[in-house]
């Protein structure tokens, strides 16, 4: 929930987890793990936050580097301390609340003690204090407050003022003090450096811990059980207090990359423990938590949920139970889910979307990023995620509830009536046919035969209607369907086909592209490139045409166009890699009409190719994408003139016109 940033301290106050980046203030809610975005987050956008810290009376208290220590009181009035106001300045390092109540905070120029928000009085560098910047402090006594500073040791301050430094000569191997810890079961102090781990005791005697095992150290928290963790570049040291203290070797585990940790502590960062036990740890990537109290027991304790979706670009709520509903016209889903581990554990996470992925996918906790879905359909989802055993069973799980709406044509039963009519009618057409075959007679003959041939022209407009559907449902192809259909004949007629098959032919081409009917009006419109997923729906509009037509009899050959019309005569076309002759005649006829009319029709994302842009294509192209007699067939007719570039685009300019020239040519009428 903090974008992977760079996190320096964490406080808990009213309700909230209150987080400081270098980047400024992120909020987060307990309750939903949402963050929060406020005045007080706003006002700190873009200024390094170094320490945070929550007092008595329920104030909170923000050292900011640039903008000094802001208080911000319980209604979130917020009184800034600064070089204008009389404060050590501008650059806040570390504040903390005295047992009288005053706020001791340290910055760039010393030390304010601050009571009822006023600055009561200053110790500065100048005045004696020391001359490197104070990174720590720390109460010892009712008088007596201890300040580690970035090299001049510890400063005993003494009723305001210094009474006296602890340096190398008292004992320090060095004088960067990165934190002084109070002994929770003594009376001495932890003392982290820039190079060792020391202690001091109350008379301020100091001794380097030389037992432990790592010299950059970061602090020092007191767990149950005298167990101690010492925050380190290389992670987490966990070792028995008496053991370390007694000086001899001391038996470590570390938690690391390997146990769960995979970001890397931040130094001299200012961490913080729950009433329960929970280290809540500020690292280069966000905040991590450790659960102290049994965090090598084996127990597992972790919270799932989205902490995100966006739509397009665009952030939305989702919650746990409730249905989440998508527009129909959302491109683009992204998921952000999230496991909250209160363990050192790195387990595999599962997650899976009921209703469309077949398989589950299963990676470390470490590696879960965003799950994102393109050009989903319509329908209802669940997205399900799972945190796993050892065994790869679910230990806790979650699963949230999508609806992403839908028209009447995105249903699969549209489709099936739009093809149960053709059938219907061309099967009402076949009936009367032979019906009236057998009851003709000599007398009415003509008669029965006009009436047939206009039933027949009713199948054929019912063809028409559907073909018409497909190519309305695409705007950039407009009359594609009937275009290919008198391509194809023509082509029919130079190859010998009969009146019957060229017919025949005819209706396959008009539904060749019926599978588009499937394919989302977002991809079939749009201006610009497709992506690969796009790209990859686009082309399924050929195997879904011939599921659609598959039991579609009364036409011959009719799933051939649909589904063969893109393969190449090379073999790398799709969807079944055909290659020469094993292509369909159907196919490659249709295939080389429908190129010829995409390449010579105006189309959204750019205009129509002149005639000898596309002779060099289909020259080019011959043997490779398409049949080398066809495509000289579809050459001759643009050398003699029965395809002509002023004829197609006057045509093209009557698109209304088409139909007659297809039902001309039915009749065996001259190409016009």
């Amino acid at each position: 929930n903090v974008d992977g940033a760079v996190t320096n301290t964490m406080a808990q106050w009213q309700g909230r987890y209150y987080v400081g980046t270098d980047t400024g203030l992120v909020v987060i809610d307990e309750a939903s793990l949402y963050k929060v975005n406020d005045e007080l987050t706003k006002d700190l956008d873009g200024i390094r936050i170094r320490c945070i810290m929550s007092d008595s009376d329920n104030n909170l208290w923000i050292s900011t580097y640039g903008a000094g220590l802001w208080e911000v009181d319980p209604d979130g009035i917020v009184t800034k301390y600064d070089k204008d106001s009389g404060s050590f300045g501008n650059r806040a390092r570390v504040s903390i609340q005295l047992s009288d109540g005053v706020i001791a905070a340290a910055g760039d120029t010393g030390i304010s003690f601050i009571r009822d928000k006023k600055v009561e009085r200053s110790l500065l560098y100048e005045d004696g204090l020391a001359n490197a910047m104070i990174l720590s402090l720390i109460q010892k006594d009712e008088s007596t407050v201890l300040a580690g500073t970035d090299g001049d040791g510890i400063v005993v301050i003494k009723n305001g003022s210094v009474q006296r430094r602890i340096t190398g000569e008292s004992g320090l191997p060095s004088g960067v003090i990165m934190r002084i810890v109070k002994d929770e079961e003594g009376d001495g102090y932890f003392i982290v450096t820039s190079n060792s781990l020391c202690y001091m005791e109350s008379d301020y005697t100091v001794r380097e811990l030389e037992n432990f095992p790592y010299y950059n150290n970061y602090d020092v928290w007191a767990g149950e059980g005298g167990k101690l963790f010492v925050l380190s570049s290389a992670g987490i040291y966990v070792v028995d207090r008496q053991q370390l203290l007694s000086g001899e070797e001391v038996v470590t585990d570390i938690l690391n990359r390997e146990r769960g940790l995979t970001a890397a502590l931040t130094a001299n960062s200012w961490n913080h423990m729950d009433e329960n036990g929970v280290l809540y740890l500020a690292t280069d990537s966000g905040i991590y938590t450790l659960a102290t109290k049994d965090y090598g027991k084996g127990k597992q304790s972790y919270r799932m949920l989205i902490s995100s979706i966006k739509l397009d670009g665009k952030d939305y709520r989702v919650e746990r139970g409730e249905d989440f509903s998508i527009s129909r016209d959302v491109r683009r889903i992204d998921i952000y889910p999230e496991v909250i581990n209160y363990t050192m554990e790195n387990p595999y996470v599962q997650y899976y979307l009921e209703g469309l992925d077949e398989d589950k996918t299963t990676v470390l906790q470490k590696d879960l990023g965003t799950v994102s879905y393109t050009n989903l359909p319509s329908g209802k989802y669940v997205f399900h995620i799972a945190v796993l055993d050892r065994n790869m069973k679910p230990i806790e799980s979650s699963e949230y509830k999508m609806d992403k709406e839908s028209k009447i044509y995105d249903h699969q039963y549209f489709m099936v009536y739009m093809v149960l009519v053709a059938m219907l009618a061309v099967a009402w057409l076949t009936w009367f046919i032979a019906r009236t075959q057998i009851q003709r007679t000599i007398v009415f003959q003509e008669k029965e035969l006009a009436f047939a041939k206009q039933q027949l022209e009713m199948g054929n407009q019912t063809i028409l209607a559907i073909a018409k559907a497909v190519d309305a449902k695409d705007v950039n192809t407009a009359q594609h369907s009937l275009r290919v259909s008198e391509y194809s004949v023509m082509i029919a007629k130079e190859l010998g086909f009969t009146q019957e098959e060229q017919e025949n032919l005819r209706k396959a081409a008009l539904l060749h592209d019926i599978g588009k009917i499937g394919i989302p009006d977002s991809i079939l419109n749009k201006p610009a490139k497709l992506t690969d997923e796009e790209y990859a729906v686009m082309k399924s509009h050929v195997t879904r045409g011939a599921e659609i037509l598959k039991d579609f009899t009364l036409i011959d050959h009719v799933v051939e166009g649909a589904l063969y019309h893109h393969e190449k005569y090379d073999g790398t076309g799709y969807a079944n890699h055909l290659k020469g002759e094993n292509i369909p005649l159907y196919g490659r006829i249709i295939g080389v009409a429908d190129a010829f009319d995409a390449m010579t029709a105006n189309r959204v994302y750019r205009k129509k190719r002149d005639f000898e842009y596309v002779k060099n294509e289909l020259k080019r192209c011959s043997g490779t994408q398409f049949d080398p007699k066809i495509v000289e067939i579809m050459l001759g007719f643009m050398e003699n003139g029965q395809i002509s570039e002023e004829q197609l685009y006057a045509r093209q300019a009557r698109a209304g016109k088409i139909t007659s020239i297809v039902s001309e040519e039915k009749d065996g009428g001259e190409e016009k």
